[in-house]
Parts: structure tokens; sequence; C-alpha cells
């Protein structure tokens, strides 16, 4: 502000010496004419201020001014919602005889490929277009850990109480791909096709225990498995648990692998199955595995 300040004060200064020199030079024409000296009678009038002794300050920039070099504040951003309306969710909810119903909802992960984990069983599922999933899960523990891994991460998982697990024997068979294993159960002295025969083709109804078949198979490499269960309070007596292997184009000739999940008691107990399939000349034969799975003693009330 120095260099400008300066300026207006020279300017003022210029001013004022004008009006001095006004005055004195009429002051010495008085002087050189006497026969004007009459007019010193008279009061003289004040010689009137030109226009242009009037200081008009327009336009002032101050030059010495500090710079504000404080960052402008930036608006503040909108919430991105689109996490929100993204959010997954894995659901348990305790069903009778000791079942999971299992709900899932991930709107941004249609169709993607997932596997339930559970005390060591593994099932593989996949969301519906809309990321939506509804199914059941075997209970194998009273405080029930259910794990819903994703192909592409991003784990879900949830906790559930099971307060009537003690009131069913349950035997799972799990296995991976195509194996054509089949779990039977004979209930009380049935024989195969009587009321008592209890396979995951049986009709509702025709035993007192049910047999799950679990999974999506149209998936590649998918984790499957069967699961029979059986009320305690259903009856009394023997049941006989086998397993079958029909020969197919897609087992025949191959090597199966598959696993035996037990609950005795409140312990689980597994068994590895490793079961070599035929040619393919035998395709549409039947391999029937007895005594694999300890038979079920149910007593009387």
């Amino acid at each position: 502000m120095g260099i400008r300040v300066t300026g207006l004060i020279a300017a003022a200064t210029v001013v004022c010496a004008l009006g001095t020199g006004v005055y004195m030079q009429r002051t010495a024409d008085m002087q050189r004419s006497p026969a004007s000296s009459a007019a010193l009678d008279q009061p003289a009038s004040l010689p009137t201020e030109p226009e242009t002794g009037k200081l008009v300050f327009q336009d002032v920039a101050y030059t010495s001014a500090r710079t504000d070099t404080r960052t402008p504040r930036q608006p503040l951003r909108d919430v991105d919602t689109s996490l929100l309306q993204c959010a997954s969710d894995l659901k348990l909810t305790p069903m009778p005889d000791a079942l999971l119903r299992i709900e899932i909802s991930a709107p941004c992960r249609g169709g993607e490929r997932f596997t339930l984990h559970h005390s060591g069983v593994m099932v593989t599922q996949s969301l519906d277009a809309a990321g939506e999933f509804s199914g059941v899960l075997p209970a194998l523990a009273t405080r029930a850990v259910v794990i819903a891994d994703f192909a592409s991460g991003r784990d879900l998982e949830a906790v559930a109480e099971v307060n009537d697990l003690d009131s069913v024997e349950r035997v799972v068979m799990q296995w991976q791909g195509d194996s054509g294993l089949e779990l039977h159960a004979l209930e009380f002295g049935a024989t195969y096709g009587s009321a008592g025969h209890v396979w995951k083709g049986s009709e509702p109804g025709q035993g007192a225990g049910q047999v799950l078949f679990l999974g999506d198979p149209a998936q590649v490499a998918a984790r499957l498995l069967q699961v029979y269960t059986l009320p305690k309070n259903s009856g009394y007596g023997v049941v006989n648990i086998s397993v079958e292997a029909e020969i197919t184009s897609a087992n025949c000739d191959q090597v199966v692998a598959a696993q035996l999940v037990e609950r005795r008691g409140d312990r689980l107990r597994t068994r590895d199955l490793v079961l070599n399939i035929p040619e393919c000349s035998a395709t549409g034969d039947f391999l029937v595995l007895n005594n694999l799975v300890e038979s079920l003693k149910i007593a009387s009330n």
C-alpha cells in the first residue's frame, strides 16, 4: 500500500500548490494596479475551488495485502448409498428336527456361487438372479456356526442356538461331483420298497424319518450331501443304514470319494469312504454297501 498511498499524497500536494498559485497571482495583479485600490475596501470573495481540486478515490487496490493461502473448503460429498444397497446378510433360523433355515440376501452378487460350512459339513449352493437364497442345513452342534464362503471372497457368518438336537438321530453323507451315491434307511424291520424304506426318492410320510438331498448339482465340482434325520420319539427298534452307488456313464470306471458324518451322543464321528466304481459295461447296476454305518437303535420311551 505504500506505493499507491505515496502517489495520492503527491497528487494532493500538487493540487494544493496550484490553488496557492492562483491566490498569489491575483494578489500580485492588485498590487500592480493602483486604481484598483478602492477594491481593497470591499471584501474580496474567496476564489472558487476548481472542480479539479476534488480528490476522488476510485478502484483503490491494496497491493501490499497478504494473499489468502488457505485451501478453500470442499463441499461435503453425499453419502455413497451404493454400499448400503449392496450390503450382504446371512440369517439362521432354528426349525423342528434340528434343522436350520438359511437365508442369504446379497443384492449385488446375483447368481454367485458359495459353499456353506458347518461342523465339517460343506455344501455348494448359488444365489438367484436377485442375490437371494433360502434353504435348509442339518444342525450338528447346539451352538451352530454357519459360514457362507463366496467364490469372490467377503464371506458371511452367523450363529444360532439349536435346542432340540438331542431329540433326533442324524447321519450325513457328503461328496463332491457326480458320484451316484445314495443314502438308504430301513426303519424298524422294513424292506426295500416297503413302508419304512426311506431315501431321497421316497414319498413324504413313507417312514418315520426323512432323507434330504442338499446342494446345487449344476455347479462345477459341487459339494453335495444327503442327510437322514430320525426323531427319537417316532418309534423303537433298529434302523439299518446303507450306502448305494448307481453305476452311470459319469462315474463308471472312476474312483469315488465320500465322507460319512454321524452324531453319537454329543460327539461327531466321521469316516472316509473311497469306492472303485466298476467299468462302464456295468452301467445301470447298483453297488450296495452295508455295515458302513452302525445301526441306529431307538429305545422305547
